[in-house]
């Protein structure tokens, strides 16, 4: 079979024999000109790129947001308008796209601005005002309206009851409004589709060396890796019940009652939390947005595994008394349950209907999450009970050798200071980044504990911090103590500590 060798006529390199020298420059000089131009290039195109493509994933957000609102009053009207402006204003998200710019306006701020314009430009079409062929609002003198003191808007429609006589002019104009936006975010869109796909065109006409890879370093083909939600969770065949209620999923409700059912019969071990897993059971309750963003980017999570390790995290965490992780646990659960359920067609969908507040779909969530999580606390409450009642089970506590001997805790109050000295008699030959070192790690100890340890060891009572110890599994509470020890947070680390176990394990 001949070989094609046309593709390397794409090959963008700075090769010395294409440079055209100056009689007034040095070769060299020319040369690195030439490299430095063909790298700034490159790299203004990466930049264009990624802002065209942030540019259409923000207009993807906001635009089902404004058909919210629009079929909102649509439905109900004016009140409707008011109070989604009163709530972006008074309670806003923190939600925000992830530019990593410090002065990035979270959704909610351009929302908000957005509610407010379109408000002022409709009060003034209801009392006159032109609009352009371009939808462009137009005062009697032929000006643009905008926020400036002379378009301030008019008082009437500042009034709590805006009159009868302009209150449906004011509906019509501030539906027709919020559609011509919707209008030139879809045209915007058209632009920057066209515009991206030429600029990755253009990028794709050079290889360059960040293209490069060895393709027959290996003699053997990998299959794809099969997507997490190809695996779905097993129904069971049997299952009684004694109450049928309607959820966003029944399979989904299914799957995650069955697997609570199973909880009660017998204990499995699951996994630990992987750090994916722990950094999706850290998004808040509600936070639709920031958990499609999460899986979009990492859809490792979406395993049944993970699921199962949730729900184990979930009880470990109302048993410790973290009730928020506990619900944050659960809440997230549910959702990987549900986008396995739906496939990778009704993610989407799913989560399309969460992020505009659904009012049918968010009130079907909140039930099965509801009764999943009433379920979690009721088997956790009965458990501790039992355990009660058979005896005490085995714990970790910390318990000083020597009677006479107390023991304390040292707490770090931050991370090591930028300009940490090293004072006293036998400082001399200590190594400072060792030392700054160490601290840094007793902070980042003292940070990865939950809310609740850190708050007993701020009380420096040793019965409280024994207290939260006896409710850990003895794992966890053993892997408790070996971080207290080698964050130095105990008041001596000789073997004047020790981990006493009392009870018989059950």
């Amino acid at each position: 079979m001949p070989l094609n060798y046309s593709k390397w006529d794409n090959l963008e390199l700075s090769d010395d024999s294409d440079i055209e020298e100056h009689p007034n420059v040095d070769k060299k000089s020319m040369i690195r000109w030439k490299q430095r131009d063909i790298h700034e290039k490159r790299e203004a195109r990466k930049l264009q790129i990624a802002k065209y493509k942030s540019e259409l994933e923000l207009n993807s957000v906001l635009r089902p947001r404004i058909q919210s609102i629009i079929k909102g009053l649509s439905e109900k009207g004016l009140d409707h308008y008011r109070s989604v402006q009163r709530r972006v204003k008074e309670q806003p998200s923190d939600e925000k796209p992830n530019t990593g710019s410090p002065n990035q306006p979270t959704y909610d701020q351009m929302i908000a601005q957005l509610l407010s314009d379109v408000y002022r430009e409709s009060a003034f079409i209801v009392d006159g005002a032109q609009l352009t062929k371009d939808g462009v609002v137009l005062d009697k003198e032929g000006k643009i309206i905008n926020g400036t003191s002379e378009h301030k808007v008019p008082s009437w429609a500042e009034e709590r009851d805006v009159p009868e006589q302009k209150k449906r002019g004011l509906e019509i104009a501030l539906e027709e409004r919020l559609g011509w936006h919707i209008k030139e975010l879809d045209k915007r869109d058209g632009v920057v589709k066209v515009e991206l796909e030429k600029e990755e065109k253009e990028q794709a006409k050079k290889i360059t060396s960040e293209g490069i890879h060895d393709g027959w370093s290996h003699s053997t083909v990998n299959k794809a890796k099969p997507s997490p939600l190809d695996d779905k969770p097993k129904i069971p065949k049997k299952k009684e019940t004694t109450e049928t209620i309607e959820v966003l999923n029944p399979k989904s409700a299914e799957s995650s009652s069955t697997k609570l059912a199973e909880e009660d019969d017998e204990e499995e071990d699951f996994g630990p939390l992987t750090p994916s897993a722990r950094a999706f059971a850290n998004i808040p309750l509600g936070a639709f947005e920031k958990s499609f963003a999460f899986i979009q980017k990492d859809s490792s999570v979406l395993t049944e595994a993970t699921h199962d390790s949730l729900l184990a995290e979930a009880f470990d965490a109302e048993r410790r008394g973290d009730k928020e992780l506990c619900k944050r646990c659960v809440h997230q659960s549910l959702l990987i349950n549900y986008c396995r359920q739906l496939g990778r067609d009704g993610v989407g969908l799913f989560f399309q209907k969460m992020i505009t507040r659904n009012p049918k779909s968010i009130e079907m969530f909140l039930q099965d999450f509801n009764q999943t999580h009433h379920r979690i606390v009721q088997r956790t409450a009965e458990m501790i009970a039992e355990e009660a009642a058979a005896g005490e089970r085995e714990q970790i506590q910390l318990v000083a050798e020597d009677p006479s001997m107390e023991i304390g805790f040292n707490l770090p109050d931050g991370p090591p200071p930028e300009d940490l000295r090293l004072e006293g008699e036998g400082t001399e030959e200590m190594d400072i980044e060792q030392v700054k070192a160490f601290l840094q790690r007793k902070w980042d100890i003292y940070q990865g504990f939950n809310e609740n340890f850190r708050n007993a060891l701020k009380t420096e009572k040793l019965d409280e911090v024994n207290k939260l110890l006896g409710k850990m599994k003895v794992a966890e509470a053993e892997e408790v103590v070996e971080l207290l020890q080698e964050g130095g947070m105990l008041s001596f680390s000789e073997r004047g500590v020790r981990d006493m176990t009392s009870g018989q394990a059950q």
